[in-house]
């Protein structure tokens, strides 16, 4: 995979507490392309290597940070690195030397998959100052969602367009109309299904990323936390557990299918989002009534916490040290993306623990389909775009599968089912997942040839409409191959012919 060339500052501090050696060694992980503490020189290293992502450790208070936080204000226009492909960690959060290392490597793979924020066009300052005129500063990066890859899903498209009016269908798939309007509180790509529509500096790739890393480095002594939150921590609360804090542009642009996959990983989601002074708050509560609340099959619950008190609680309840897991790369590069990561977590817990097969699965919908008015017809396979149907062909029956894992409930094969056979009966149960017989039939042969024709329930169908167009003998169109059909055509012509 390619990765955008990557680099790292620190403050004196840091590098005090770091120490050299465990940065050479992070330089080395990280597969870094420049590390330096920061100063004056910084700004032509990062021209001269390319950089095209950065990472920033340094204290929160201190003289360093005020210049550090001065040098990043223009920083896009110095150096062209995005801003949205910039990240700060805060001293304050480093617990051990150990756990600081992960936090850094895993910061470090989310920045070198931040390739949706070269897709991010600047939009206008809309409150001109004396001092943005001076510095030239006309122009400001938003994480409004882009879309991941051009590919229609129409499930995508219409459920995401009614979540906001910003969101409109274009040949290539759902996207933000106009960026400059939008509040980039990610609330549409958190509902994704799929994650077509993503925000560009929290991406599901990053994410894994970010996950993966902390699976290789992160200490096993004790558990561990990825904490989820919107504010930049200033410090982590004391703690029984590693805590490594997770920022996200907002609450709202968290998707299930990231806590299922922090949890199987080895590792406990906790959502903390601080609403004091939150202009978005109202979005990340109403995402925090809909998000997943607990993984499914399991009474593991995914805390969502407000206030720093709540954190603390959280943070120091009891909990067991869970097996670590890295999620293979391909589980997100696969069609189904978001869904596939969350079908990949059931299954990974499932192998360490039993779970309960009646839970349902939030957001994973389930269809039945009556076997006594399906004719098998193949409508459904060829309407559903998530691939849930399939038709498969024995020597003598014809047999409907479909797996209720991908279902996204876009109900196209209710609407488009002949024999209005199929129904939505609301979320898939943990024991229901894989793939299932739905309805068979044997298939009727050619009487002259023996060829496989069609399914059995497929002629009486097809016989019952011929007879009721006026048609008698139906023996000769239903039972019949089309080579046959033509002998017999021919054959009747010539009779005709040679009669006259």
């Amino acid at each position: 995979m390619l990765r955008f060339n990557t680099g790292l500052i620190i403050s004196r501090r840091a590098r005090e507490y770091l120490g050299d050696e465990l940065l050479k060694e992070i330089f080395n992980l990280g597969q870094l392309s420049y590390l330096a503490e920061y100063g004056d020189y910084v700004t032509n290293d990062i021209i001269q290597n390319n950089l095209q992502s950065l990472l920033i450790v340094h204290e929160k208070e201190s003289e360093d940070s005020k210049e550090i936080t001065n040098f990043l204000r223009d920083l896009d226009q110095v150096t062209g690195i995005n801003p949205l492909a910039v990240e700060e960690i805060y001293t304050e959060w480093f617990q051990s030397r150990e756990q600081a290392k992960a936090l850094i490597l895993a910061y470090i793979e989310k920045l070198a998959l931040s390739f949706l924020t070269q897709r991010v066009q600047p939009v206008r300052t809309k409150k001109l100052s004396r001092r943005s005129l001076l510095r030239g500063k006309l122009y400001y990066y938003k994480p409004y969602p882009i879309l991941y890859q051009e590919i229609n899903f129409e499930r995508e498209m219409n459920y995401l367009t009614s979540l906001c009016p910003l969101i409109m269908k274009t040949p290539e798939g759902p996207q933000v109309s106009n960026p400059e309007e939008c509040s980039t509180c990610g609330f549409c790509s958190g509902m994704s299904f799929l994650g077509y529509l993503e925000i560009p500096n929290f991406s599901t790739d990053q994410i894994v990323a970010f996950i993966n890393s902390l699976v290789k480095y992160a200490p096993r002594d004790k558990p561990s936390v990825i904490l989820i939150s919107c504010k930049k921590l200033e410090r982590i609360p004391d703690a029984n557990v590693y805590v490594y804090p997770l920022l996200a542009p907002c609450i709202a642009s968290v998707h299930d299918s990231f806590l299922t996959a922090i949890f199987a990983a080895g590792f406990y989601p906790v959502i903390y989002s601080p609403q004091d002074e939150c202009e978005l708050r109202d979005m990340a509560r109403l995402r925090a009534e809909t998000m997943i609340k607990k993984f499914p099959g399991t009474n593991i619950f995914f805390p969502y916490v407000e206030s720093e008190s709540e954190l603390s609680t959280v943070l120091n309840s009891n909990m067991e040290n869970l097996p670590r897991h890295e999620i293979p790369p391909d589980v997100v590069f696969s069609r189904s993306r978001r869904r596939s990561l969350l079908l990949w977590s059931i299954q990974e817990v499932n192998k360490i623990r039993k779970l309960d097969g009646f839970d349902k699965i939030p957001g994973v919908f389930k269809v039945t389909v009556d076997p006594n008015k399906c004719v098998l017809c193949g409508v459904c396979v060829r309407s559903c775009q998530m691939l849930v149907f399939n038709i498969k062909n024995s020597n003598d029956s014809t047999n409907l599968y479909y797996d209720l894992s991908y279902c996204i409930g876009s109900q196209r094969c209710i609407r488009n089912c002949p024999e209005n056979a199929i129904k939505l009966e609301g979320y898939l149960e943990v024991k229901e997942l894989g793939e299932k017989l739905v309805a068979s039939s044997k298939i009727v042969k050619c009487r002259f040839c023996g060829k496989p024709l069609d399914s059995f329930r497929i002629k009486s169908k097809v016989d019952e409409l011929l007879i009721q167009m006026g048609i008698a003998d139906v023996s000769n169109y239903t039972d019949v191959c089309n080579e046959c059909k033509q002998k017999m055509l021919a054959k009747k012509w010539v009779e005709k012919v040679i009669g006259k």
